[in-house]
Formats: structure tokens, C-alpha cells, sequence
């Protein structure tokens, strides 16, 4: 391990695998880098925070100080039920479905070899699910997610599993307090807009080393660095030593839309801030008003030109405090009153909806007004708790990440080929009844999807599909077997008609072949498509009944309005065209 002598304390290098090699490819990380201890987490920042604290919380943020902002995210989401809900919400929209690990061309032996081999490195992964979450936080969040990946010796396959040389350990979360912005702050000086009075100091004039400051836009996050930890796990704040991010053992994602804003700026979280703020201030609010006027109050009636008698009845509310009663003398009446609270109530929880709406509307695309209610709301095609496609959009990004900062790295590390595609889940309960529909539609109507249709389809199900081979076409004489065959002489089911091969006794030729060979273009213009298999079902028939149970058969899962038609078109066509005549009569 690498390590660093700062202000005499020992440093190990949290951005790069070890052993360092700056600049240069390393090899897969076996190990946790270091990470934050427990003992030097931030203290909770919301117990008395104002909103000149968020204030200067921005500010310092968009200087490159993250330290409070980010502090305050976290205490905000582990305090507040209804955000983490709504955030809860979001990811399980996504993280619930299931997940389908498909080559991205079932025809290219090394994509199909790289979705095996991937499939068995997430079994591997210790805690997939939980890397995933980590991922998924800065698509309704924070601006930025950072998760290690770390690898471990494949060892022997079991069974049909490919052989690998490292497979996936475990994901960890990089703790956001190790995120460093402010060295790219810290060149500046007089006049720049944002200098700090540090910054103001460190300047080239004082002979400060620039080497540490400089951009590398070349490099892979060239915005973003880890600070230096010691090996006691707490963060050296020395910005000279920040570590640029390593391709080879972290994974980035930023889940959000607002991707032309710096990450210090604060992301999706910062428009919540002040939503949770003024919410929570209405529900302090709101308490007072009932200590106050949530009670009956006490309305004294006396002489008031009498000082004894005024000063008894002061006293007696005094004690009614602590007794809760009064003492007043005969002369004297109390009478309870009680406020109209209901009013005030009715307001403040208008407020608190309004600060609730807000939040839900930035998280999940939906606020409580969109959301049924009463008891038919499970007909209301509303009642989906996320926008599909604010789902959608969270399933294209985390795929995306996940294939070119996982994927790609886990198939260059074990020398493989190929590419795969993820798949999360499908549609929504009523876009697939919808989707099924319309797929039923278009199938009855003679319409079927391409083959180059079938990757777009699996993805909007999540579901991998298969075509099925049609039977082989039939000769075209009446070479379909019989019923009167040994094999269908006690079925009772009309048996589907069969193919000959070649070293099959082939059907002796009969006086209605010369009929056939005239109509079969009339038959073959006539049903096209899916419905070309009726042609050869009409050529291989031994009557009118025959030929309607195999259709009957053949066309089992259309609709049977539909079937009936096919039924009675064939048999117009059939005897349109006299394809049938002359055929055998069954044996009884």
C-alpha cells in the first residue's frame, strides 16, 4: 500500500488500487480502498439549523466545500419519513423487476458467452442489490454516486459456468464526505468571483506548487477527486494529495438530468432543501398553535375594581397549571372557552401538502394530486407511484453505466468478447395488457413482429423471446396423415398433418392432383402471411370436416371470431377453386 506522510500522520491512497501506479493500468482491485471510519462521521447538522445555515451550506458547496452540504443531505433523507418514502419509491420502481442478462446478438457466440459470464459474476457479487441502491441514489438525489467494485480469483466453474479468471466480489458505496471539488478552487486569487481568503493566499505569487490545481481534462472524471484518508479512517483534509478516480475500481453514475451543472452545485437535492425547511418549520408551527389554542381556555368574571378580588383570581389561574383546577370566591365565575382550531388546522395542513407535493413532484414525477383515491381507485390508470417514464429513464441510465463501467472492464480483465444488454423488469400491469393486445391485433390482422423487432420488444417487457419455427411446408398432394392411420385410429383429437421425409413411401399420386397443381396459385394468392399455412391445410385434407379440424387446431390461440372466419374463407376458397373434390371419403 501506498502511503503518505501528512502533518506526520500516515495517509493510504483512497483513488487508486493498490499497488499505485498513477497514470497507468492496474491491475483488478482485490481490496477496499480506505474508506471514512465510523468514528469521524459528521454529527447530525439539522437539530437547530436555519435557513441562513442552508444558505451558507450552498455557498460553501459552490466554492468547492461540499463538507456541509453534503452532511446536511444525509441528515435530512435519515430523518424526514416522506422523503424517504418518495426516494424508496423511486428505486423500487426499478430494483423490484427482474433483471435480464441478455447477449446483444443471440447469433454472436461471444456476446452469448459474455451474458453467461456476467450472469454468474453478479451470482458471485456478495451484495448486488445493495450496490445497485448505492447507484441509484443521484438519480433522485444527490448529484453524484460512487460505488467500488471489488474482484476476486474466479476459481473452478461448477457445471455449465464459463471459466473466468477474476469474477465480482462485492460493490461498496463510496461515502459522499470523500468527495473532493475544492482543489479545482483553490488556483485563483483577487477578483476571480469565487476565491476564499485561503485562496486569496495560495497563490502562484507565494511560490505554491500550480501542479496539483491543473485540470487534466483528459482524464476520466477530471472534475472530481477522493481526499487522501489516513489509515485511522479519518479524511486529511490537504487538497494537494486528492486522488483522481480510478476507472479500474470505481464506478460513477449520475442518474439525473441536471448533468450541465458541476456536482458541487448540489444536484436534484438542493431544489428539496428548502421544501423540507419550510415544512417542518409549518409543523413547529403548527404545534404551538395547539399548545395554545388547542385547549379550552379560561375566561374569569369579577369586580374589577376589586384588587383583592383580582388578585385571587390571578392567582387561581396560576394554580390551575399545576392542580388543574380553580379556587375563586362566590362572587367570582370562570367560564371555558375554546378557539375555532379547526380553521387554523385546515391551513396548516394545506401547507403541509403543498411542501409535500413539491418534494414528491421532483422525486418521482408525481404529487399526491395524481395519486387515486376514494374506493374505485384501482381503475384509475393513474395509480402508478412513479412516472413510467421517469422509470424508463432510470432504467436506460443505470444500464448504461453499470455495462460501460462494469460490464466492459469485467470482459477486458478475463480477455473476453462480445456485448451484453440489461433488462429491468417490463411494463407497467396495464401497458403490458395493452402491449398483448395490440401484439393480438396485429397477429389476427396477418401482421407479426421482424426479427430485428424482437430486441425492442424484450426490452420494453423485460422478457427474452424466442421465434417459433413454423411447420415445414407439406407436399403438395394429399400426404397428410389420415385418420384412418394406426396412430390416430382411437384418438378422438384430430392429429395436426405431418411432413414426409425422404426415405417415407411417398403418397401414391391421386385423380385430384392435376386440380391442385391448376388452383394452388389461386389458393396461395388468397392466404398470405399468417394465414399461409391454411393453403397447405386445404391441400392436405381428406374432406370438409378434416380440413376444419386442423384449422381448428393450427389457429387454437387466435380469437375464435377470428378462427371462424379463417374456417369459412378456406372452405369458400376450397370449394371456389375444387381442391377438395374428389378427395377420399374418411373410413368409419
Amino acid at each position: 500500500m501506498k502511503h503518505l506522510k501528512l502533518f506526520g500522520i500516515p495517509v493510504a491512497s483512497f483513488g487508486e488500487s493498490k499497488p499505485a501506479s498513477r497514470g497507468k493500468p492496474v491491475a483488478p482491485p482485490f481490496q477496499q480502498g480506505a474508506t471514512l471510519s465510523p468514528r469521524f462521521e459528521p454529527s447530525n447538522i439539522t437539530q437547530d439549523i436555519t435557513a441562513n445555515d442552508i444558505q451558507n451550506a450552498i455557498r460553501e458547496a459552490e466554492n468547492g466545500q461540499t463538507y456541509n452540504l453534503f452532511r446536511l443531505y444525509r441528515d435530512v433523507l435519515l430523518s424526514d419519513n416522506h422523503i424517504q418514502a418518495e426516494i424508496n419509491t423511486r428505486k423500487l420502481a426499478l430494483l423490484a423487476q427482474p433483471l435480464a442478462i441478455m447477449p446483444a446478438d443471440k447469433d454472436n457466440p461471444d456476446d452469448v458467452a459474455l451474458a453467461a459470464a456476467f450472469t454468474r459474476a453478479k451470482s458471485d457479487c456478495a451484495n448486488w442489490r445493495d450496490g445497485l441502491v448505492a447507484l441509484m441514489d443521484s438519480n433522485c438525489g444527490w448529484p453524484v454516486s460512487i460505488v467500488e467494485k471489488i474482484m476476486q480469483p474466479a476459481g473452478e466453474p461448477a457445471g455449465d459456468e464459463p471459466q473466468l479468471q477474476f469474477t465480482l466480489a462485492r460493490l461498496v458505496p463510496v461515502n459522499p464526505q470523500a468527495l473532493c471539488y475544492q482543489w479545482a478552487y483553490q488556483l485563483g486569487g483577487f477578483g476571480s468571483g469565487t476565491a476564499s481568503s485561503i485562496q486569496q493566499i495560495q497563490t502562484p505569487a507565494n511560490g505554491l506548487n500550480q501542479a496539483p490545481y491543473i485540470m487534466d481534462l483528459n482524464r476520466w472524471e477530471p472534475y472530481l477527486k477522493l481526499w487522501p484518508i489516513g489509515e485511522n479512517g479519518r479524511i486529511i483534509y490537504d487538497a494537494t494529495h486528492a486522488e483522481y478516480l480510478d476507472r479500474t475500481r470505481h464506478m460513477v453514475h449520475r442518474g439525473h438530468l441536471l448533468t450541465g451543472f458541476r456536482d458541487n452545485w448540489g444536484g436534484p437535492f438542493r431544489a428539496i432543501l428548502f421544501w423540507w425547511y419550510f415544512r417542518n418549520l409549518g409543523r413547529e408551527w403548527f404545534a404551538r398553535f395547539m399548545e395554545r389554542f388547542g385547549s379550552p381556555f379560561p375566561v374569569g368574571y369579577t369586580d374589577a375594581t376589586d384588587a383583592a378580588a383580582v388578585a385571587l383570581l390571578r392567582e387561581a389561574f396560576d394554580l390551575a397549571r399545576s392542580i388543574g383546577g380553580l379556587v375563586v370566591d362566590e362572587s367570582s365565575r370562570i367560564d371555558l372557552k375554546e378557539a375555532m382550531v379547526a380553521g387554523g388546522a385546515d391551513g396548516h395542513k394545506t401547507f403541509h401538502d403543498l411542501c409535500n407535493n413539491e418534494i414528491s413532484k421532483l422525486i418521482t414525477g408525481l404529487d399526491s394530486g395524481s395519486k387515486p383515491h376514494g374506493l374505485n381507485a384501482g381503475a384509475n390508470q393513474m395509480q402508478q407511484s412513479v412516472r413510467e417514464d421517469y422509470r424508463m429513464f432510470d432504467q436506460s441510465s443505470l444500464s448504461e453505466t453499470v455495462i460501460q463501467q462494469l460490464v466492459i472492464p469485467f470482459r477486458d480483465m478475463n480477455g473476453l468478447k462480445g456485448m451484453i444488454k440489461l433488462v429491468w423488469g417490463g411494463l407497467s400491469d396495464v401497458d403490458a395488457k395493452m402491449f398483448a393486445d395490440f401484439l393480438m391485433a396485429m397477429s389476427t390482422a396477418g401482421w407479426t413482429p421482424t426479427d430485428d423487432a424482437i430486441p425492442t420488444v424484450e426490452e420494453r417487457t423485460g422478457i427474452p423471446f424466442e421465434r417459433i419455427i413454423p411447420p415445414a411446408p407439406l407436399d403438395p398432394g394429399f400426404g397428410g396423415t389420415s385418420s384412418t392411420s394406426p396412430q390416430n385410429k382411437n384418438s378422438k383429437k384430430p392429429t395436426p398433418f405431418t411432413v414426409f421425409s425422404v426415405g417415407d413411401p411417398q403418397p401414391k399420386p391421386t385423380p385430384i392432383d392435376s386440380i391442385v397443381e391448376k388452383h394452388s396459385a389461386a389458393l396461395a394468392a388468397a392466404f398470405r402471411g399468417a394465414l399461409a399455412p391454411v393453403r397447405q391445410i386445404v391441400l392436405s385434407s381428406t374432406s370438409r370436416a378434416d380440413c376444419e379440424a386442423k384449422l381448428k387446431l393450427f389457429y387454437a390461440d387466435w380469437q375464435p371470431q377470428r378462427v371462424q372466419e379463417i374456417l369459412e374463407e378456406a372452405l369458400q376458397v376450397c370449394a371456389a377453386t375444387g381442391a377438395a373434390e374428389g378427395s377420399p371419403k374418411p373410413k368409419v
